[in-house]
């Protein structure tokens, strides 16, 4: 592949990156807009990407062109986005301190000897392997479009 098709949606790694990179902008712009919801996965999927969340109350289609607007926002804002990485037992404490038990279970998950990444925008800290666009400034704010919203059960639990 040649160097200028390295950064384009025809390269799938760099698409699945963008799209993994918009999962998080999602999840920062509802954690600043409703601080008190839970964050449990967000991949980037075949033709974009999502992330799972748990809030008190549904998401309507007003929320959801506030959680655009915000979006369009972090991506002004030109964040920058940087990996680090916790011991096991510290990564669940800083979960826990975040008040993310969906995350604190996903540690909790992982074998005993995993490398447990997190990636940092601003003010937003995620638990992710990556990988991740180097700032939130690659997004094209104008194509930020959340098409839709549904229901979900944490690991198919329907109590959960």
């Amino acid at each position: 592949m040649s160097e200028e098709n390295l950064y384009t949606f025809e390269n799938e790694a760099y698409r699945k990156t963008y799209w993994h990179t918009c999962s998080h902008v999602l999840a920062q712009a509802v954690k600043r807009l409703w601080p008190d919801t839970k964050l449990a996965i967000g991949p980037a999927i075949d033709n974009g990407f999502y992330y799972d969340l748990d809030s008190a109350e549904a998401f309507t289609q007003e929320d959801l062109e506030k959680i655009e607007a915000e979006m369009r926002k972090i991506c002004k804002e030109k964040l920058k986005l940087e990996r680090f990485e916790l011991p096991r037992e510290e990564a669940i404490r800083f979960m826990e301190e975040q008040g993310e038990p969906y995350k604190v279970e996903l540690i909790q998950d992982l074998p005993e000897d995993a490398h447990i990444s997190f990636y940092k925008q601003g003010e937003f800290t995620d638990l992710c392997a990556g990988p991740h666009l180097d700032s939130t400034g690659r997004i094209k704010g104008n194509a930020i479009k959340l098409t839709q919203c549904c229901g979900a059960y944490w690991r198919g639990d329907s109590s959960r």
